[in-house]
């Protein structure tokens, strides 16, 4: 018998031919008979808990942080990779004011001239320079980018106040 399987509290009990005959889990000084996916699921995590222990030096704490900077990954821990539920609200109130500015985009876009309209769509959008666009014009350069400040200017209120 190994050192680790002394102190071990689960156990099966076979009979002579080698069949399994119970699976026991000692909880609190009393054994428990266990169905054989709650005695696998105890014994599993019991293995990995020894692992753990055997990987880390001894005297060292053992700290998610350092887990994470030694690259272990978390799955072999048993840590699920879940959003906390902070984290899931922060990221739902984000995409539902990231719509509603969209909304908002949309209806400040309705509201342009045509040649203000095409000149945001062909920076912002079609990703064009202002230079490219102001050959596309015949213009100077800093014509379109005295355009394209006064334009945000007149946006910029009626999408983020």
């Amino acid at each position: 018998m190994q050192k680790w399987q002394e102190s071990r509290n689960y156990r099966r009990i076979k009979d002579e031919n080698g069949n399994i005959i119970a699976n026991i889990i000692t909880i609190d000084g009393k054994d428990e008979e266990v169905t054989e996916d709650v005695f696998l699921a105890y014994s599993q995590s019991d293995r990995r808990e020894r692992y753990i222990i055997e990987e880390v030096e001894p005297g060292k704490l053992l700290s998610l942080e350092k887990l994470q900077e030694d690259g272990v990954p978390l799955e072999k821990l048993g840590a699920e990779m879940v959003c906390s539920a902070e984290d899931s609200l922060l990221e739902q109130e984000t995409l539902s004011e990231t719509e509603r500015q969209k909304v908002l985009l949309r209806a400040a876009l309705a509201t342009l001239e045509e040649d203000e309209r095409l000149l945001i769509e062909a920076l912002f959008f079609e990703r064009k320079s202002v230079r490219e666009y102001a050959a596309e014009l015949g213009v100077y350069h800093r014509t379109i980018i005295c355009r394209r400040d006064k334009l945000l200017r007149k946006l910029y209120p009626k999408i983020f106040l």
